[in-house]
């Protein structure tokens, strides 16, 4: 192995005598035993691009996560400017100029590009201005051209990243972290970028660059640094090592070729074909594979291949034929015959609650079954088999996947799809964001299963990796196949030269595509938007008390409106919490007995013949009790790791017990002049009411303006990304589980007035109809995405259809009968209608 010397400090290319801007000295990591960073040091000076390399796993995404705040060292020193910072927190980070691009966009998809903008960036760089106007520039700079009011779960992969460069880039950083940048972007996007970074190293600018693309270390850096299995193991003048040099420092061996030798066997020996395929984004279609050879998908990106290689997983819809050894597939069989390794890993590929042993044998687990039980001895065999073949390095078969680095995470997709044993082998973009040894290993791989008789297909952006692997090679641009390479005729320029010369071909990557195209405005975004409940929920109370109104004409009486809103208000605040709770990804089943404690709470001190300042302790004790009942529930699902279910199961238990410990039955008659003002009403409609609607606009307001509210639902959305963008996420979850108390308090004083006397039996119904409400309001049960309107509405049409029950004079069974069946349609329309705009127009 050639050794590359370290390069004294003083020699950079824009200030010889500067000082570093980042200094990292003698810097380890260890989780638990396992060493991630050894006494790393490095330097990192202004005017410079340092380019850090190294394989999947040699510790570059735990040294930038220690830069940036997000992980703390084990051992070692920074200093920022000559300054030593410690703890290194991501605010602390941000506040020093440090500015991150992560490999794995931190992007929140259930907030919108402006939100995810405004929530990722300090409030400084959005004040000298319109912020929609701030951040509008701030995406035309990296030719990011969708609707700020998009929500990022309908940009494409390669928008998302260039959504992550544009936050990065927003604060005119003094360091700039580019974490793999360019591994989803298109030539003009990659060549924007460049220029963009030249542009920032001539200002002063510190910039570390990580890349596993040799050419891309050629046209951007500097100066390059080169960590294996976590230790330094040199620095250099880019202009004076050669490749060979870095790729041995890179693997700790000799790469003879990067790629297999291609298939030598009978080119008539067709074992796969398609025959005018046509489907989204993607027209007649067609190619065939001959045994041992792998064939290639090419094009500028957007044209139609990710698409073909979903439909050819039967992911997608299409017409035409598919053909596995001369016997036509059913599109119902695709999914069950091909092995799909997507192009997104994080979205689709990995489960990533589950082990690493679990994601490797989940679609092949009848492979181990003999008379339909399993065996744990052939699965463990199997996959310890695999493992040895792609040479995944993990800490053990039963640790977590996102422990492993992302090439290894794409060896355990690729584990998968060999063990269930396919008929075919579906590879879309096989290699994004993996270092030059996994990639080795991954391109023998698909040979070797080519070579025995499994047909590979490969989608791919990069031209040189298709030259090297592939057999045949298919151009396609707007959807069509363009031009078909074979043989010498497969290199790099022509395949190139057939996707950009091509007469038409679909927009760059940060053109908007028809989904993100509808967020422009119209009814299909009102559908798509997190309130779109609110109309079919307001039709449908409307209707039904119309319906119920001529069956009985007391239906709409003052009275009876009166007596629906003021149970729905009680219901509405509960279940106002309930909605944060679930905004949050978390949910709260003790609200129901924390209500009906409350009110027994309240039931010692709110009486007759109480002074007023007693009564007042009363509602402090009452509200009090709720802030302490839910900074408890925060902190055991925080600090003492109860999942959300256990932690508010215990306090349900312990909360319905201590009710009944304070009073054995109902006790404490409530005063009824603090009734009278409870319930006091405008004509009939309770002023308690308009107090709960007035609650709900604010909530709404502030959970779409505000900074608190786009936090709350960026722990819901994707807590990993919102941590890394500074969120302080365990503050947040248990100040919103003190939220949900304090909502739930509300609920609790109108039951109060209710029911007017201490009940412990009281309350516990109202877990369970909060839940109904919230459902029915449209808010996500997996967090990041609610409404409190639609909660409202929610709880007053629950609270409409129990009443009815008693006028249409049914029996009690039918409330439980039209709660379930109202979920059930509701769910069914709002999926509907979102689906119905989401297709393409």
């Amino acid at each position: 192995m050639t050794v590359v010397e370290t390069i004294p400090r003083t020699d950079t290319r824009h200030s010889p005598v500067a000082a570093p801007a980042l200094q990292l000295t003698a810097v380890s990591k260890y989780f638990a035993s396992v060493a991630a960073l050894v006494e790393v040091s490095v330097d990192i000076f202004p005017g410079e691009v340092h380019a850090i390399l190294g394989e999947n796993g040699a510790g570059k995404s735990t040294l930038m996560n220690i830069i940036s705040g997000v992980l703390q060292p084990t051992a070692g020193t920074i200093h920022v400017a000559g300054d030593a910072v410690s703890p290194m927190t991501p605010a602390r980070s941000t506040a020093l100029g440090v500015s991150i691009a992560y490999q794995h966009p931190a992007v929140l998809n259930d907030l919108t590009v402006l939100e995810n903008l405004t929530l990722a960036l300090p409030g400084h760089v959005f004040a000298d201005g319109d912020t929609a106007d701030i951040a509008r520039r701030m995406l035309d700079a990296v030719g990011l051209h969708v609707p700020l009011k998009a929500r990022a779960a309908d940009l494409t992969v390669p928008q998302r990243h260039l959504l992550e460069i544009a936050k990065a880039l927003a604060v005119q950083p003094r360091i700039l972290i580019m974490d793999e940048p360019t591994a989803a972007l298109d030539q003009d996007a990659t060549d924007m970028l460049f220029a963009r970074i030249r542009a920032l190293a001539a200002q002063g600018t510190a910039v570390i660059y990580i890349t596993h693309r040799m050419a891309e270390l050629r046209q951007i850096a500097d100066r390059v640094t080169v960590l294996r299995d976590g230790r330094m193991r040199g620095t250099a003048l880019v202009r004076d090592v050669s490749d060979q040099d870095l790729l041995d420092m890179i693997v700790g061996r000799s790469l003879v070729s990067a790629f297999p030798p291609k298939a030598s066997g009978d080119a008539s020996d067709v074992n796969f074909a398609i025959n005018g395929l046509t489907g989204h984004n993607f027209t007649d279609v067609s190619f065939e594979v001959a045994r041992g050879r792998i064939i290639g998908i090419a094009g500028v990106d957007g044209n139609g291949q990710a698409e073909l290689m979903r439909a050819l997983a039967g992911l997608l819809p299409f017409s035409g034929q598919v053909l596995l050894d001369g016997a036509p597939l059913k599109a119902d069989r695709l999914a069950r015959t091909a092995a799909y390794m997507p192009a997104d890993r994080h979205e689709e590929g990995l489960a990533t609650d589950l082990t690493v042993r679990e994601n490797a044998t989940f679609t092949a687990l009848g492979c181990f079954a003999t008379g339909g039980v399993m065996s744990r001895g052939r699965e463990l065999a199997a996959v310890q088999d695999i493992f040895g073949q792609l040479a995944v390095k993990t800490p053990g078969l039963d640790a977590k996947v996102l422990s492993l680095s992302g090439g290894n995470q794409q060896k355990i997709v690729m584990s998968r799809a060999l063990l269930s044993q396919p008929g075919y082998i579906i590879a879309d973009q096989p290699t994004q964001g993996v270092d030059v040894g996994a990639r080795f290993e991954i391109y023998r791989i698909l040979r070797e299963v080519s070579a025995a008789g499994t047909p590979v297909i490969v989608n791919s952006s990069d031209a040189a990796e298709l030259e090297g692997l592939c057999d045949t090679v298919v151009v396609m641009s707007r959807g069509r196949v363009t031009q078909v390479l074979e043989g010498d005729a497969i290199t790099e320029e022509r395949i190139v030269g057939a996707a950009v010369q091509a007469e038409t071909h679909a927009p760059s990557v940060g053109e908007p595509t028809p989904q993100v195209q509808k967020a422009r405005g119209g009814w299909r975004h009102l559908v798509q938007s997190d309130n779109a409940t609110a109309i079919p929920l307001a039709a449908v109370i409307v209707v039904l008390g119309l319906y119920v109104y001529g069956q009985n004409a007391n239906y709409l009486s003052a009275f009876n409106i009166s007596n629906i809103l003021l149970l729905a208000t009680a219901l509405g605040f509960i279940a106002m919490g309930q909605t944060v709770a679930l905004l949050m990804g978390g949910i709260d089943l003790s609200v129901g007995p924390l209500a009906g404690f409350l009110v027994v709470v309240g039931s010692f001190f709110i009486n007759d013949g109480q002074a007023v300042p007693t009564m007042a302790l009363g509602f402090a004790m009452m509200f009090a009790c709720a802030a302490v009942v839910g900074a408890v529930n925060g902190s055991l699902m925080r600090y003492a790791n109860f999942t959300p279910i256990a932690a508010t199961l215990a306090m349900y238990i312990g909360l319905q017990g201590l009710s009944f410990v304070l009073r054995d039955g109902p006790g404490g008659y409530i005063n009824f002049t603090v009734m009278d003002w409870l319930t006091w009403k405008l004509g009939p409609i309770p002023v308690a009411f308009i107090v709960l609607v007035a609650f709900a606009l604010v909530g709404e307001v502030l959970l779409r303006r505000s900074r608190s509210g786009w936090q709350l639902r960026a722990v819901g959305s994707e807590e990993g990304a919102a941590r890394r963008l500074g969120v302080r996420v365990d503050r947040v979850f248990i100040l919103g589980y003190v939220a949900v108390s304090l909502l739930t308090a509300c609920g609790a004083v109108m039951l109060m007035a209710q029911i007017g006397v201490g009940d412990p039996a009281q309350g516990i119904t109202y877990t369970l109809s909060s839940i109904t409400a919230v459902v029915l309001g449209g808010t996500s049960l997996r967090g990041g995405r609610g409404t409190f309107i639609g909660t409202i509405l929610g709880a007053v049409l629950l609270t409409e259809v129990l009443n009815a029950v008693s006028f249409l004079g049914l029996s009690q069974a039918y409330q439980y009968f039209f709660q379930g069946a109202l979920i059930v349609v509701a769910a069914l329309i709002y999926a509907t209608a979102r689906s119905r705009a989401e297709v393409p127009a």
